[in-house]
């Protein structure tokens, strides 16, 4: 939910005034009303990233990832168009996801969510036939 006066930001913003003028009326910085109108800006355009991805048929698709995640994967596999099945393909394990550089436990959760909504789950997870392989021991 936006504030008041980060909705104020923003529409000033749209209209032209500089962050200078907007700071100066608000108390704050330049720099600060420069830093809430881009992270504004980026929750609307995610919000409409969610939205044109729940009319997609395919389900889950990567959109739904946060755009962090998605584009790790799309580096990794070289289109921005991949699958659960693309990422199960991989045999896919938080051990792998590790030597990735800045994919980060937040980033596996997310990744893992995705995946599960896919009813995919890591092959760690998977060994024995259980998700904890050591339970049937």
């Amino acid at each position: 939910m936006v504030s008041d006066r980060n909705r104020q930001i923003i529409e000033r913003c749209r209209s032209g005034e500089s962050f200078g003028a907007i700071g100066s009326a608000l108390g704050i910085s330049r720099e600060r009303v420069r830093e809430i109108f881009e992270r504004e800006e980026r929750r609307e355009q995610r919000a409409q990233e969610l939205e044109e991805a729940a009319r997609l048929p395919q389900q889950p698709n990567p959109l739904q990832l946060p755009p962090r995640v998605r584009n790790i994967l799309a580096k990794l596999f070289g289109t921005p168009d991949f699958t659960p099945d693309d990422v199960a393909a991989l045999e896919y394990s938080v051990a792998m996801f590790w030597t990735i550089p800045n994919f980060g436990l937040q980033d596996w959760k997310e990744l893992n969510r995705w995946m599960e909504r896919a009813g995919k789950s890591p092959a760690a997870q998977r060994v024995g036939g259980s998700r904890h392989s050591h339970d049937s021991q």
